[in-house]
This record gives C-alpha cells, sequence and structure tokens, in this order.
C-alpha cells in the first residue's frame, strides 16, 4: 500500500517557530518514518504558502518585491525543516514553479469550462487612505460567529470561515483606518452546489472528535459562497478576460495546491498516471494541518476537486493540530512574538526539540511551550533518565567485555519483556493514522526506559556475585533487549538518536531501515556493543538562548504563468513544455549523529 502525506504551506512571511515545528511539520515526519518501518510506501511533501497576502502585506511594509520575500523565507523554512530532521521528499517554492503556476491556472480554467465558478459583484471592504479593497491579511475585524479578533478568511479561534465583509468593525491593517464598503466584481465558487463531497468526506475520513464537531457544526448550516479571485497584484494570474486587475485567491488556490505539488513529484512525472495516482487511485492520502485549517481541508477543498473532476477521491484521514501558545500567548510570525526555529535548534539540538514538542504537543487542545519546561525535559528525562540508564548499561558492557553475554535469560524475564511488547502495541496505535498521537508516544518511550531502570534495579542483586555470573550476564542480555527495543520505537521521533543507538548496539544498517516489530528481539549473543559512556543527550552551554524574534512585516508582485490545457483525472494529460524550477529538497535523513549539540 503506498500513502502521500502533505503537511500543510507555511506561509513565507519569516521563518518557522516552533508553534509551527511542533504541529503539522513534525506529525507528518513522524507518521511518514512509522509508516515506512511498518514496510508502506510513503511520500511526504510540502512547499511554501507563496502567494499568501501576508507575503504581499510583508513585502509592502519592507518595501521589497513580494516574490523575493517569499523566495528567501521558502529558503529559511527549508533550512529550518532539515535542521529539525524533518525528511520531505518535496518541498517546492510555488512562485518559482512555472509547473506549479501551470497546474493551478488550467485546474481554474477547467473550473470555468464547467461553470463551476459565477461572476458578480458584491459590496466588499475598500480602504479610502490606501485606495485598495482590503482582504485577507490586509483586514482586521471581530469574528460575526464568535466575536473573537480574526484577519479575512479564517477566524483562527473558532476555525470558521469569513469572506472579510461578514467582520464586524473591519479595520484596514495597513493604515489602521474603517473601510467603506464598495461593488467589486469577482469570481466566486458556489459551495452549497457541491455540499455533497464535504458530506462524503466527513463521513468516510479519519478526522479527531474536535474536527468532526466542527465540521459537523459548518455542515449543520448552508455552506457560504468563497470567493475565489481577490483584487491584488501577487499571485497567480486568472486565466479569463476581464480580470487583469485580480488574482486567484491564495486560499483557493490551496485546493488544488496539492495536486500541483503531486504533479511536480519526479515519480509523477515518470509515471503514466501522473499526479492523479494518489488522488484516484488505491493509495491513501493523509492530510497534517493545523486547526484552522479544518474547514478548508475537509470542507472546501473536496468540494473543489468534485467540481473539478468527481473522480478525485478525498484522503482516507486528517491530522489536525491545536495552536501551541509560548509563554501563554499564541506563536505569531506577524506579532514577532516566536522562538525562530533555525536560530533554537543552533544552540540546542534536534533529538532534544521534537521529544519535547512531541511531548507537549496540542493535539486535543491547547498546550504551551516555555524555555523552563524545556530544559526540565532535557535535564530530567533526557539526561536524568534515559542517559542515566544507558550510561550505566554501557559501562557495564564495557565491563563484561564488550559483547553481548552467551548466557540464559533470567526466570523473571520473560515478564519484562513481555511487558516491553504491549508497550511496542501501544506505540503502533500512536503513530498509526486514527490513533495518532505523539505526545502519548513520547511518554510510552520514556515507559519503556523505567520498565528497562526496574529491571536493572532488580536484578542489581547479582552483581558481584560469583555464584550468580550466569544470572548477571543473562539480565545484562536483557537490558541490551531494552535498548534496541528503544532505539526502534523512538526512530519516528527521535531519529538522530535511535540510529546512533542503534549502530552502537551493533544492528546493521541504520534503524529507519528496520522493520518495526510487534515482539522484541534480542540481540545476538557475541555481538560486539559499544554504548557511549558519555550519554547520548548533550548539555548545553549556560546562557545560550535563542536570537531574539525578527520583527515582521507587505507587497506585491505577480509571476507569469502557463496557458496549456488541464485534463481531469482519466483523461490523458497534456505535456508541458515549460522547464521546471521548483525548488526541491529531496528526501534527506538526519546524519547518525545529528543528536548532537549543533556548532554555534
Amino acid at each position: 500500500m503506498s500513502y502521500l502525506v502533505t503537511a500543510g504551506p507555511p506561509t513565507p512571511n519569516g521563518d518557522l517557530h516552533l508553534g509551527h515545528l511542533s504541529g503539522p511539520y513534525l506529525a507528518g515526519d513522524i507518521l511518514t518514518r512509522y509508516l515506512r518501518m511498518t514496510g508502506e510506501r510513503a511520500t511526504y511533501i510540502s512547499a511554501g504558502d507563496d502567494h499568501q497576502s501576508y507575503v504581499a502585506r510583508m513585502a509592502r511594509q519592507q518595501g521589497r518585491d513580494a516574490a523575493t520575500v517569499a523566495a528567501e523565507n521558502d529558503e529559511r523554512i527549508r533550512a529550518s525543516l532539515a535542521g529539525a530532521g524533518i525528511a520531505l521528499d518535496l518541498f517546492a517554492s510555488p512562485a518559482q514553479s512555472p509547473r506549479y503556476s501551470g497546474f493551478i491556472e488550467r485546474f481554474f480554467r477547467t473550473l470555468l469550462d464547467r461553470d463551476a465558478l459565477e461572476e458578480r459583484t458584491t459590496d466588499q471592504p475598500f480602504c479610502t487612505t490606501c485606495d485598495r479593497f482590503a482582504f485577507e491579511a490586509h483586514l482586521h475585524g471581530r469574528c460575526a460567529h464568535c466575536d473573537a479578533e480574526s484577519d479575512g478568511g479564517i477566524c483562527e479561534a473558532c476555525g470558521k470561515p469569513n469572506a472579510g465583509a461578514d467582520l464586524v468593525d473591519p479595520v484596514c491593517v495597513t493604515c489602521g483606518a474603517t473601510p467603506e464598503r464598495r461593488p467589486l466584481r469577482q469570481l466566486w465558487f458556489p459551495l452549497e452546489r457541491y455540499r455533497s463531497a464535504a458530506e462524503f468526506t466527513f463521513a468516510c475520513a479519519w478526522l479527531s472528535p474536535r474536527a468532526r464537531a466542527l465540521v459537523a457544526e459548518i455542515l449543520a448550516q448552508p455552506l457560504p459562497d468563497v470567493p475565489a479571485t481577490q483584487p491584488a497584484e501577487w499571485g497567480i494570474a486568472i486565466p479569463a478576460s476581464g480580470y487583469d486587475d485580480q488574482r486567484i485567491s491564495a486560499w483557493f488556490e490551496l485546493g488544488p495546491h496539492y495536486l500541483a505539488l503531486t504533479d511536480l513529484l519526479p515519480e509523477a512525472r515518470s509515471s503514466p498516471g501522473g499526479w492523479q495516482t494518489p488522488w484516484t487511485g488505491f493509495d491513501n492520502v493523509v492530510q497534517c494541518f493545523g486547526f484552522d485549517s479544518i474547514y478548508f481541508h475537509v470542507v472546501l477543498f473536496p468540494a473543489i476537486f468534485q467540481a473539478f473532476d468527481p473522480r478525485l477521491r478525498p484522503p482516507m484521514g486528517f491530522i489536525a493540530n491545536e495552536f501551541f501558545r509560548l509563554d501563554g500567548s499564541k506563536f505569531s510570525t506577524s506579532r514577532g512574538h516566536a522562538l525562530w526555529a533555525g536560530d533554537f535548534l543552533r544552540n540546542h539540538d534536534a533529538d532534544t526539540l521534537r521529544y519535547h514538542l512531541a511531548r507537549v504537543a496540542p493535539e486535543i487542545e491547547q498546550t504551551n511551550f516555555t524555555l523552563d519546561e524545556f530544559e526540565a525535559t532535557r535535564r530530567e528525562e533526557l539526561i536524568g533518565i534515559w542517559d542515566d540508564w544507558l550510561v550505566d548499561l554501557a559501562k557495564r558492557c564495557e565491563a563484561a567485555g564488550g559483547m553481548v553475554p552467551l548466557a540464559p535469560a533470567p526466570r523473571s524475564a520473560p515478564i519484562a519483556l513481555a511487558r516491553l511488547a504491549n508497550l511496542y502495541g501501544d506505540l503502533s496505535n500512536c503513530y498509526s493514522v486514527q490513533g495518532f498521537s505523539p505526545s502519548r508516544a513520547a511518554h510510552l518511550l520514556g515507559e519503556i526506559v523505567r520498565v528497562a531502570r526496574r529491571f536493572r534495579a532488580e536484578h542489581a542483586a547479582f552483581d558481584g556475585k560469583p555464584a550468580s555470573t550466569i544470572e548477571a550476564a543473562g539480565a545484562l542480555a536483557v537490558e541490551l533487549a531494552f535498548a534496541r527495543g528503544l532505539a526502534l520505537a523512538a526512530a519516528p521521533i527521535l531519529p538522530g538518536f535511535a540510529d546512533r543507538l542503534w549502530r552502537d548496539l551493533g544492528e546493521r544498517g541504520t534503524v529507519a531501515e528496520a522493520r518495526w516489530e510487534l515482539l522484541p528481539a534480542m540481540l545476538t549473543a557475541g555481538t560486539a556493543i559499544s554504548l557511549s559512556t558519555t550519554g547520548y543527550f548533550d548539555p548545553v552551554r549556560p546562557g545560550s538562548e535563542p536570537a531574539p524574534p525578527e520583527p515582521t512585516p507587505e507587497t506585491e508582485a505577480a509571476p507569469t504563468a502557463d496557458d496549456a490545457e488541464l485534463q481531469p483525472a482519466g483523461e490523458e494529460a497534456e505535456a508541458s513544455a515549460e522547464a521546471e524550477t521548483a525548488t526541491v529538497t529531496e528526501r534527506a535523513e538526519p546524519a547518525p549523529r545529528s543528536n548532537r549539540r549543533r556548532a554555534r
């Protein structure tokens, strides 16, 4: 079976912050690593949300070109993802890819040809001071559903959409003035007409209870019409006459965005089915994103797909995270309230960060990040408990000749190993789509160490007793089996640590190449062991802290796009004559010692 795992696109108006990493990017990486260990073929993709109005807003504030801002921040994001050990098969920069832009244009033209878009004129907010319409990132007010503060497009508090004109007490973000209403001719997508696609997705795909409750509430009401175009200079051109001053809405683009990314994969370009294979065949598509994107992924995008071609299948599952807070307030790139991933990873090792973020992941409610709690995880859990056991185990192995002992396991071993097998089963559930929970998985990894430490404490009575030499050797072999089990079980969350421990235990290849097990295996007697006697989680120099957040800011520019016909799924795809300029990150596993402290 094959899987396509997608992570919602980050907006390139700055680097990733730890709130981003804690959500879809770490989730997709953990899921993909586990799927591959179970023998499944899994491809993990994402891209910058280059055409977002937030990029234009920042470029305008900085007096720069939006394309340059997007390209520079895509590179920063790409580096931060790699630094965190997040191994994407593709991270594209859409604004630099004629193939991507051409795909979106052809998709949009197909919707026009099928009368799936309607032209209409409505009154929309217009800022007389800035002399332009205010929409999405350029507009701020209060949500008409929950009264929370919200930008145009989606309310982050309740997860419900708005078309900008729906906001209560709107103001222009650029100048703070109250917009007036002026008529604007746009293309709109009649979402209610395609509600069956959202209902089918809701009925068939796996969703968390929180996500299901939100979608059920949205579907209980008539679905709102969605603006497919916006009056902007930045974004993908509209393949229809009379709309030269508008661009495809970035929110609307995000539906076919995933299809366009699939089209950028080398295997899609060489396959007879092309990009259509994961979306029409028997592949499983799993999408990871934040709470504020539930409406888009579960309601809007399936409807857009149905309008384009009913044969496109919805994803099998959606993994949505809640918001992660920093010192009690929401992480925010635009407000500069953040710990930037690139800065943080220069001073802290990736595996420790991944483990802590998994441990406190905002899965069912908003959670909080503090440096004190991160340091407590590192000192008290990973160094104080994990390393304490592993260093002691390393020293005892050295004293025993540096090899796995040839000795029968003590009579109590089956009970301990049965507990390890039970933990494997629980972890399998936590790593699967339906039971996905990095937080529970992180705590179960700690439980593996605690069971091993208890086993050690119980059998320490054999130490130094000539009459118990065989029992002591057998107990040591069982502990080494626990260390092997920890390496295997930790691989999706702590890949660098797991790979180093795997090699130090004398196992062949990388742990990423190992197959997931439900029954723990003993190491072969006589295998050379070279466990670290100094530990696997290096202490960080006192006083090292991330650099302070950079201030955030906005402008406009428009890339060119290709003008060929896009065929719906099942029809012969038209060959693209354009050279591909998408920036792609090939899969790159973290180096075996990536858990080491990074150079400053």
